[in-house]
């Protein structure tokens, strides 16, 4: 599946495993991106809610400057080094094309320590495959997919 992802030009990938503790919500939540001028990959253990609620968001329409699609995972406060994997999805232009931009760095066990690697790129994609990707996001949580991918120009 990763293939499809190199395959483009731009793009996001999200896989989902849950950790099979079946009292417990949570699981490794694999993503990976190729931007504009960058690319990586990185992961956090989340909540399967967490992801679903995100993919339940991207269908607002429209998305406006003001309140762009925002998902964050990492360790309090998640912002600066905290902060693991964010993707927040605003408009690019008054066009309708949408610019996503998606925050990755090493995971570190609790959070300890300064992150080494990290990537911060973005990538322009439209409605109709963020609408792709929420049911991608859908079917990966409803472990029908083994992936989600976002489609970028």
């Amino acid at each position: 599946m990763v293939a499809k992802l190199l395959a483009m030009s731009t793009g996001l990938s999200f896989r989902y495993q849950h950790d099979g503790d079946p009292n417990d919500d949570f699981g490794w939540l694999d993503v990976e991106v190729k931007g504009e001028q960058f690319s990586g990959k990185g992961g956090f253990w989340v909540q399967w809610q967490d992801v679903r609620d995100f993919g339940e968001k991207l269908a607002t329409y429209p998305i406006v400057q003001d309140a762009p699609v925002e998902a964050s995972w990492g360790y309090e406060p998640w912002e600066g080094d905290s902060l693991v994997v964010s993707v927040s999805v605003a408009p690019a232009d008054t066009r309708g094309n949408l610019s996503v931009q998606v925050w990755l760095r090493d995971y570190t066990e609790k959070g300890e320590g300064k992150p080494l690697n990290c990537v911060r790129t973005t990538f322009k994609t439209n409605y109709p495959d963020l609408e792709n990707f929420r049911q991608g996001i859908a079917q990966l949580m409803d472990g029908k997919s083994d992936e989600a991918i976002l489609v970028g120009q």
